[in-house]
This record gives structure tokens, C-alpha cells and sequence, in this order.
């Protein structure tokens, strides 16, 4: 068993008395990173999130929308802009948010070249929602976290994408 930032939805067990101090799950999300959202705040509250190997999960993946689908696209862009908004605190939101921006419009731009143009709207849709969304949001970080710090000290992205380093 190890510590993890998040765990799956489809792989989670949660204490009742921790999901309801942390407000369970944001209705908002509907589906897509509600579970990295709340595993967020149960971490920011000290809890911890922790793999256990041993376990065995049946799920199937991409039931709720598969992978191609405009609305998956639209829901994990705005999903994680707004829980960026909510979790980060303000020290880091500003740059890591800048870099976001560039980094969505990179996205679509790959979307656009690979024939992708309901995926390239889905994301100018997501980044819209997202400013008119997080407006209803008050950000939790500066009050409730305790002792944030980044998980990796480079992006992830671009050792995936740019490095090619998978693991």
C-alpha cells in the first residue's frame, strides 16, 4: 500500500463521516474528475487517499460517454478548470492557469489537425463554462488547506507528450 493524490471513482472507498465534511461530490462535475476534486479536499483536510494492491475492481471504462464523444471532451476540460480554480491556492493558481490556457489551445489545435472539429468546439464550449461557473465557486484553498505542494516539479504533460516518457 502506497499514497496516492486520487483515486478512481470506480475504485473508491471513502469513510461516510470524511465524504460528508468535505461536501461529497460536486454536483456541478456530473461526471469526470469529481472524484480527483474530492479526493483533493480530503487531502488538503490532511486525509490521506492510499492504493491497496491487494484489491480487485471490475469496471467498464468509457460506459458513460466514450472517448471520442464532444461531450467527454467538454466535461474533463471545464471539470478540471474548475476544480483547479477550487483547489489551488493563490500563490500557484494565477501561473499554473496561464500555462493551462496555452496548453488547452494546443489541444485544440492537435483536435483541429487530426479532423477533430466537434472536440476543437467541445473545448472553447469547456473554457467558456468554466468562466461563467466559477463565479458560483468560492476557492477552499486559502482557509482549509494545510501545507499544499505541488506533486511533480515539471509538467506531466510535457514529459508525456513532448519527452515521450510514459511512466
Amino acid at each position: 500500500p502506497c499514497d496516492i493524490f486520487w483515486a478512481t471513482g470506480a475504485a473508491l472507498m471513502i469513510r461516510a463521516e470524511d465524504f460528508r465534511s468535505v461536501g461529497g461530490l460536486d454536483g456541478s462535475f456530473f461526471a469526470h474528475m469529481e472524484e480527483i476534486d474530492l479526493c483533493w479536499r480530503l487531502r488538503s483536510r490532511g486525509r490521506r487517499i492510499v492504493c491497496v494492491p491487494e484489491s480487485v475492481v471490475y469496471h467498464v471504462g468509457g460506459a458513460t460517454l466514450n472517448y471520442s464523444n464532444p461531450r467527454k471532451t467538454f466535461l474533463n476540460f471545464r471539470n478540471n478548470l474548475l476544480m483547479l480554480y477550487k483547489n489551488l491556492p493563490t500563490t500557484h493558481r494565477w501561473w499554473i492557469m496561464l500555462v493551462r490556457f496555452g496548453m488547452d489551445y494546443l489541444a485544440a489545435l492537435q483536435m483541429l489537425l487530426t479532423g477533430q472539429k466537434e472536440n476543437v468546439k467541445a473545448v472553447v464550449r469547456a473554457r467558456c463554462a468554466y468562466h461563467k461557473m466559477k463565479k458560483e465557486y468560492t476557492p477552499i484553498h486559502d482557509n482549509k488547506m494545510r501545507g499544499f505542494q505541488l506533486l511533480a516539479r515539471r509538467s506531466i504533460v510535457w514529459d508525456f507528450y513532448v519527452r515521450r516518457k510514459r511512466v
